[in-house]
């Protein structure tokens, strides 16, 4: 682990620390059986925010080849995947696409999913991503892969092999990356001169709103907000031209950047830094609001779950994703409240959560041991859940959400 003392947008050494959720495990750091008896390695999961472009960010950096080298997530793995990721192809070709000798690049382009759909339309579609577990699957899938961390080096390699890049795509990635000033390097050596790099990063107006503070885990070194972004990308004459909101992981923004002046700018850009201003996100006081609220939530929450435990109702965590392990080890919450945590993706099935040792569990297994409760970590699934767990609420069955909110059949309308 290092730590940065600069600033990851504007170099400034002016960083206060607002959220502090303690010693934390690598949130995708699973455990099988025989690990639960060993040492955990645990990292400061504590934010800061820059005085000066006001980028909300970790400042301890875990080292990215233990973070990403053999990953446990697999996109095509979210419930409902392919639909999004086939509007997100659509858009992109229906926009910025012409011929199809055009180039599409992604960067961390994980299994492949949405760059498949790129080259179903015959186009031209190259990966960049580190796993080596999971690059085979997205060639699998006929998607070319370059196993690496992208960068500057890198762009420059592409860009000498296959040409200048019409589109470049980094989903949920951007706020993994501790060099920004690499990527935009990157970007900007490979990127054609009327090519668009498009990006979607959970939006930090999310925490503001809706307490959403699980976004915060190691992995995710930068918490983004437009403000900061524009800042950044003036740096190398790129800029924002186009924020579209959009509902993955909560709430995401996809931002579009083009070199400076090759794109009309359109009004929804300032209309995202008037809202991040009306939040008070420029000051650091809103920020230690924030903390005060996630405090609150953590009281309320454990307080909903431990009176039910001790009512002898059975809870079970639904879902076991990255962001639910910062919940549960900010929380405390381990197996004497929570029986199992079920989930789908079978590379987690069998497994045992960082930190507190909650055991993965597959579906069947859920159903043959359905609790009362369950402690809704994949929140932001929340709508297709509740149509999908219809019947456990309409038999008495209820979430509870991170906020210490609870849905029962009928405040869900069931």
């Amino acid at each position: 682990m290092t730590v940065n003392s600069l600033c990851r947008i504007c170099k400034s050494a002016k960083l206060h620390k607002v959220i502090d959720l303690g010693e934390q495990p690598l949130a995708n750091a699973f455990l099988r059986t025989e690990q639960l008896t060993q040492p955990e390695a645990r990292f400061p999961l504590e934010v800061y925010v820059c005085n000066e472009c006001n980028l909300a960010q970790l400042i301890h950096v875990v080292d990215k080849e233990t973070l990403f080298s053999d990953y446990i997530y697999f996109s095509s793995g979210m419930p409902k995947v392919s639909p999004y990721w086939q509007n997100y192809a659509e858009g992109v070709i229906d926009n910025f696409l012409e011929n199809k000798s055009d180039l599409v690049v992604e960067i961390g382009s994980n299994d492949g999913i949405l760059l498949q759909f790129f080259k179903e339309k015959g186009f031209r579609a190259l990966g960049v991503d580190p796993a080596e577990n999971i690059a085979p699957i997205a060639e699998s899938r006929g998607v070319e892969t370059v196993v690496e961390f992208f960068s500057e080096k890198t762009a420059v390699e592409i860009a000498r092999d296959k040409g200048s890049a019409k589109v470049i795509i980094g989903n949920n990635v951007v706020a993994h990356i501790d060099d920004h000033h690499d990527l935009c390097r990157g970007v900007k050596k490979l990127l054609a001169p009327d090519g668009v790099f498009v990006f979607e990063v959970p939006y930090l107006v999310d925490m503001f709103e809706n307490l959403a503070f699980d976004t915060i885990y190691h992995e995710h070194l930068s918490f983004l907000a437009v403000r900061p972004l524009v800042r950044l990308f003036e740096q190398f004459d790129l800029e924002i031209f186009d924020v579209q909101i959009v509902s993955a992981q909560g709430k995401s923004i996809r931002v579009f950047v083009g070199r400076r002046g090759a794109h009309e700018v359109k009004k929804n850009v300032n209309d995202c830094l008037l809202k991040e201003l009306s939040l008070g996100m420029d000051r650091i006081e809103s920020y230690l609001d924030l903390a005060k609220k996630i405090e609150h939530c953590k009281e309320k929450t454990v307080r909903v779950l431990r009176d039910m435990a001790a009512k002898g109702k059975k809870n079970s965590a639904y879902g076991a994703p990255a962001k639910g392990n910062t919940v549960l080890n900010y929380y405390k919450i381990g197996p004497e409240i929570l029986g199992f945590a079920m989930d789908e993706l079978p590379s987690k099935q069998g497994l045992y959560t960082p930190g507190m040792h909650v055991p993965v569990v597959s579906k069947a297994y859920a159903e043959k041991h359905r609790p009362e409760g369950y402690f809704l970590l994949a929140w932001n699934y929340l709508p297709v859940i509740l149509e999908k767990e219809r019947k456990f609420l309409q038999e008495g069955g209820r979430f509870i959400l991170p906020t210490g909110v609870v849905i029962d059949a009928s405040s869900a309308g069931h």
